[in-house]
């Protein structure tokens, strides 16, 4: 269970952070771990900062549940800043909160600073996240919003950070994209990495699978792939469907090449691989272009290997009227000549706090999303339509 006890809050006038509103804002930071008499000690533990930035009070106020959650986990300075620049002017806000884990030995805390910035004062929002920052320990900057390379306040805000976390299911793959090619600009940016990436792991593992021993030569023998996402048709591919695809074409060596402007997929062997991207109906509450099935097919020496992962979506309890996203997968391999196998995979981890957490833990720098990223980029060049 996680307490939570709040400081006044503080309200800074627009114009440049001043140290000494730094200096009071600090000082609120310490009296957190004041022990009154009779009062278990709080134990401080602060293993990074974690700045998550997001468009809106309301989502501010929405992801904090999150926040919490994940601080409990991975104890750190978590910083919420709300930053809402189409609207009026107003002083720059902010409140300290405490968010503590009971323990035997008396409760383990962390720090949440919460900012809210509007119009010309979002700005200025960077130097007062950087000098909130708790020295020789690592930051991520989560960023929860599209990413804009003239964006001054998100890459004011990515240079204090050594990692750069999206979630490009619920803002663009353009924005993994962008912030790909902005990484790696200049040495010395921040590593990237996105939560669309974390959520298709299973994914990954189970597509591999499908070529366990003896099966090993069927990986370099793919005649077909089609993938599906809870999208409607015409529009574009989304990012989950876009890495897992970039992930299986970096891992097998596949190449992309154009015939009259169309994209086309080959194999090591040179031999065309076809690509189906198809569209299924999105229920209420499953996220937008969601993964919802993939099916890859191939043949070698006149043994073909059919592998199938469904997903079910909107098939879970039924909470205030709605259903939820079950996330169950249906995981199925057919081989000619052998009995069909099948299972039934459960994600559980596969939402919000969990999601972020299992992202955290990740290395910092990965260099597989990294391919898996630039391989993408074809689908988006090419405009690949779901069908």
């Amino acid at each position: 269970m996680i307490s939570r006890f709040e400081v006044p809050p503080l309200s800074v006038p627009p114009g440049p952070p001043t140290s000494a509103i730094l200096e009071r804002l600090e000082r609120e930071l310490r009296e957190l771990w004041a022990v009154a008499p009779g009062e278990h000690p709080k134990s401080r533990v602060c293993l990074m900062n974690l700045v998550v930035a997001v468009g809106s009070r309301e989502v501010a106020d929405r992801y904090t549940a999150v926040v919490d959650e994940v601080t409990a986990l991975l104890p750190s300075r978590a910083i919420i800043v709300a930053l809402e620049a189409d609207k009026p002017t107003s002083p720059l806000k902010g409140a300290v909160t405490a968010a503590c884990t009971p323990g035997d030995g008396g409760a383990v805390c962390s720090e949440r600073i919460r900012l809210d910035a509007s119009g010309s004062v979002c700005a200025r929002v960077a130097s007062a996240v950087e000098a909130l920052l708790v020295p020789e320990i690592p930051t991520t900057l989560v960023w929860l919003a599209p990413v804009h390379m003239d964006d001054d306040v998100f890459t004011s805000m990515a240079e204090s950070a050594q990692r750069v976390v999206l979630d490009s299911e619920y803002t663009s793959a353009g924005s993994l994209l962008e912030l790909e090619r902005w990484s790696r600009a200049e040495e010395g940016r921040p590593a990237l990495a996105d939560m669309a990436w974390t959520r298709i792991a299973p994914w990954q593992d189970l597509c591999a699978r499908f070529f366990d021993d003896p099966r090993t030569e069927h990986a370099s023998a793919i005649t077909r792939v089609t993938l599906h996402q809870a999208s409607e048709s015409g529009g574009r591919l989304g990012s989950e469907g876009a890495l897992l695809l970039g992930w299986l074409a970096t891992r097998l060596g596949w190449r992309a090449g154009r015939m009259g402007g169309a994209l086309r997929l080959r194999g090591t062997d040179g031999a065309d691989i076809a690509l189906q991207v198809g569209a299924v109906a999105r229920p209420e509450g499953v996220a937008p272009a969601a993964l919802a099935s993939i099916t890859i097919e191939s043949a070698v020496a006149g043994v073909t290997l059919k592998g199938t992962i469904d997903r079910e979506l909107a098939s879970g309890a039924e909470i205030s009227g709605k259903t939820t996203d079950a996330d169950v997968l249906t995981w199925r391999l057919d081989v000619s000549g052998q009995a069909v196998l099948e299972q039934r995979v459960r994600l559980r981890a596969n939402k919000g706090a969990r999601v972020l957490e299992r992202t955290l833990h990740r290395p910092m720098a990965d260099p597989v999303l990294v391919e898996a990223t630039r391989f993408a980029e074809h689908f988006f060049e090419d405009g690949v339509i779901v069908r």
